[in-house]
């Protein structure tokens, strides 16, 4: 169920109410309308301030990478399940390895324009409503996965009331159901757009839409109540 004023994972499982996908794609036009090649450009590599290493431009690349690579690694099954994928992009230069081109964003010799990176970040947006829109809520909370733990991955899914946590099973490992991931994936997102606001604070321009503040936004590190690092992508230590 797709409730466009249901902007958070509801505390109440019954509800089962998932995330409203297209409002992200709403908010990126909204945000980056009439920016300057130089306003879309800018960023700041100071150590100090790793929410500015990318800019605005790169925010929106990775945000489209992510609906992409999401929807085609973990819902695949799902959204193809004769195995006929289509190919918006090439898969083996996206994915996480050592064919990647970019790091978790497009092909930049490919994809550069505004208009094309949320022409791509629609492909993407279009394939995670279908996916909710095709699941029961049982299903999706039948779908388990189980990936390696971070540092900040253990950090962040504190945001979600249910459907994520130490897999019991494998130490150093942080086990999801698909309602858990699906929810995360708009929070990625929706952390990257604040940050699209917060580089265009820095450089003199208001922001143009209220974020609401859900999921990722409810933590210091990436509303930008501070300007410190989030925990890294370092593997949890296990002590073995």
């Amino acid at each position: 169920m797709v409730d466009h004023n249901i902007v958070e994972m509801p505390e109440d499982p019954a509800i089962g109410a998932m995330p409203p996908y297209r409002r992200l794609v709403e908010w990126v036009r909204a945000e980056t309308e009439g920016l300057t090649t130089d306003q879309l450009d800018f960023d700041n590599t100071d150590p100090d301030k790793e929410w500015m290493w990318w800019s605005i431009r790169r925010q929106i690349s990775h945000i489209a990478w992510d609906a992409l690579v999401f929807a085609h690694r973990r819902c695949g099954h799902l959204l193809w399940p004769d195995g006929n994928q289509p190919q918006p992009i090439v898969w083996n230069h996206h994915h996480l390895g050592p064919n990647m081109k970019y790091d978790r964003m497009l092909d930049e010799d490919l994809y550069w324009r505004v208009f094309d990176l949320i022409a791509k970040m629609e492909i993407g947006i279009g394939w995670l409503e279908r996916v909710v829109d095709g699941q029961t809520i049982e299903q999706l909370r039948a779908e388990m996965t189980s990936i390696r733990g971070t540092e900040f991955w253990s950090y962040v899914i504190t945001t979600l009331p249910r459907g994520a946590g130490v897999d019991p099973d494998q130490p150093g490992f942080i086990r999801y159901d698909l309602e858990g991931s699906l929810w995360m994936v708009f929070y990625e997102q929706l952390a990257h757009i604040r940050t699209i606001q917060r580089l265009k604070t820095v450089q003199g321009v208001a922001p143009t839409v209220e974020l609401p503040r859900v999921g990722y936004l409810r933590l210091p590190e990436y509303w930008g109540d501070t300007d410190a690092n989030g925990p890294s992508m370092a593997r949890i230590d296990t002590g073995e």
